[in-house]
């Protein structure tokens, strides 16, 4: 039963909420663990160098939304701290890790499950936009390569903003690129703190996508799968 009426504008989040960061990511991790023969180096498999550094990119994600490092720290610390922890050299080779992975990851054109065919169907109903605290390069990259770019009106990144989310003032600015108001505009997003509470602190409506079913203290509207959205939106 739809229960968002007078919808015009819906603000995405682009990773994990429609670009699968997660697959994406995997899938190049493996690429090169193989290409640089990291089997030879070490007696953990791929799927170990893998879980290792997704524990370190979203440690450094986690303080680079805080202010704790900046953009660059991030791009140097999550590969060279994987590589610490397994017992490897990373003199050289975690760097090589990082340019290759910046590189191939947004290449690949992998989205979120039903993602597609919502954007799809809200293309003709609403005006879409993309708010993400990704990097601007990459994003581009990801939109363009997954086919999706010609969905979107806007995007606004914390970089050229100035800010992250949640910080009020990047949902301002892209209201603002958009010419959307807080009481027509919607925001769909996986992170709770950064997507959800952002976007209510300034009057915004939301929807938490949360598929891992993550219990929150103030139960905002909620899906498991992006293609619940499509039921919730009143045309």
């Amino acid at each position: 039963m739809p229960i968002l009426h007078n919808i015009k504008h819906i603000f995405w989040d682009l990773d994990h909420t429609i670009w699968d960061y997660t697959t994406n990511a995997r899938l190049t991790i493996f690429e090169l663990y193989d290409r640089h023969n990291i089997k030879s180096l070490t007696h953990h498999d791929a799927a170990m160098f893998h879980k290792t550094y997704c524990k370190h990119n979203d440690l450094a994600w986690e303080h680079y939304r805080k202010g704790i490092i900046n953009k660059a720290e991030l791009r140097q610390r999550r590969f060279f701290d994987t590589f610490i922890e397994l017992g490897l050299i990373p003199e050289g080779l975690s760097d090589v890790f990082e340019t290759e992975f910046v590189e191939r990851c947004p290449s690949k054109g992998i989205l979120i499950e039903g993602a597609l065919k919502v954007i799809s169907h809200f293309s003709t109903r609403v005006d879409q936009h993309i708010i993400t605290n990704g990097f601007k390069e990459t994003q581009t990259i990801k939109m363009h390569s997954s086919g999706i770019h010609p969905f979107f009106k806007t995007m606004t990144n914390s970089e050229d903003a100035g800010f992250q989310k949640p910080h009020p003032e990047i949902f301002r600015m892209a209201m603002q690129s958009a010419g959307a108001k807080p009481e027509n505009s919607l925001m769909v997003g996986d992170n709770y703190e950064a997507d959800i509470l952002g976007a209510y602190s300034i009057g915004m409506k939301c929807v938490f996508y949360n598929p891992s079913g993550q219990l929150v203290d103030n139960q905002p509207n909620e899906i498991r799968s992006i293609s619940q959205l499509v039921e919730l939106i009143c045309d």
